[in-house]
């Protein structure tokens, strides 16, 4: 998993600890972990390390019988050792995808059973392409041959997730490009 850390850490900085998840009967380990002091200033970043080593496949699409392997994150404004709501955020969107063995395709959200934080109006979580860093980041080729994509988890408000269900993901993908709010403030107005 060094393959794994060692790209997180460039651009998230120095990893600073790690929760173990419980998978119950799933073979195989998994940890959310935190990161601080990368490329963006007083942001604390966290991603599951060991998602990638559970193949997902495109229940979707019956036709694909490709094997997919993805790490999550999450990231917003505190300073470090404040960790919030990411870290069982992700332990719960990586449970769900392991069980379901479902792949978490761009533009698919994650309800959360309420807000991300207190007076936040960000109830669930919807995955992007990590655009608030260099294209590389999006994705690393490990040590055994497997590409593994980076799925950034941005906290999005009840409006939104209506819009994107309604509209498409490229709609929103497009008011977000147009309005540009700060998706790491998990205190942000919904853009809609």
């Amino acid at each position: 998993m060094s393959g794994i850390v060692n790209h997180l850490e460039s651009r998230l900085g120095p990893m600073g600890g790690g929760w173990s998840v419980n998978l119950g009967d799933a073979s195989g380990k998994l940890t959310v972990c935190s990161f601080y002091g990368g490329n963006i200033s007083g942001v604390t970043s966290f991603s599951t390390v060991g998602l990638s080593n559970f193949p997902l496949r495109d229940l979707k699409d019956p036709e694909d019988d490709r094997d997919y392997h993805i790490e999550i994150i999450g990231c917003q404004y505190a300073p470090q050792g404040d960790y919030g709501p990411f870290p069982g955020s992700l332990e719960g969107v990586a449970s769900q995808l392991i069980s379901s063995g479902d792949l978490l395709r761009r533009g698919d959200i994650v309800d959360l059973p309420g807000p991300m934080a207190p007076g936040s109006e960000m109830v669930a979580l919807y995955a992007a392409m990590p655009v608030y860093f260099d294209p590389d980041f999006s994705s690393v080729h490990l040590e055994d041959g497997r590409g593994v994509a980076i799925v950034w988890m941005i906290p999005i408000g009840a409006a939104e997730v209506e819009f994107v269900r309604t509209y498409g993901w490229e709609e929103f993908e497009a008011r977000l490009t147009m309005q540009d709010p700060d998706l790491l403030d998990l205190g942000r107005p919904q853009i809609l």
